[in-house]
């Protein structure tokens, strides 16, 4: 049993080592770490959305006093979409609706860090669940 635990903290060490030649260490803290991951208790406003990839965002956002006062978010997606969209969670707080609509998927990689190209339709698409989401207030 102990050898299993083993091999697979070393297994988890190598993928984490190989994935810091490509990604910054935010992504990655974000991918290991996620923020305000599941279903807030209250929220005002959600959708779904899936990119090109077939990865899929929910995104909940819930206000209080005319701020985003909670978030949260579930998907299937890929490391870099999980950051993507723990980090757009962690952006928002605090936020008026304008200012949380106004949020570039430009603004999130930058966030983030960067994100390599093959990567930047990750964070179009948690920019985009984010907006849809709010849509829902106007």
């Amino acid at each position: 049993m102990d050898r299993d635990k083993d091999v697979f903290d070393d297994l988890e060490g190598m993928v984490v080592e190989e994935a810091k030649q490509k990604y910054s260490a935010t992504v990655i803290d974000h991918f290991l770490n996620p923020r305000n991951t599941g279903i807030p208790e209250s929220f005002d406003c959600y959708t779904y959305m899936s990119g090109i990839c077939g990865d899929t965002i929910g995104i909940y956002v819930g206000f209080d006093n005319g701020r985003i006062a909670r978030t949260g978010f579930v998907t299937n997606g890929c490391g870099p979409t999980v950051a993507c969209s723990s980090a757009i969670t962690c952006m928002v707080e605090g936020a008026t609706l304008e200012e949380a609509m106004s949020i570039t998927g430009k603004q999130l990689i930058e966030y983030l860090g960067g994100l390599p190209i093959e990567n930047t339709h990750c964070a179009d698409l948690a920019v985009n669940t984010l907006r849809g989401a709010l849509a829902k207030m106007t």
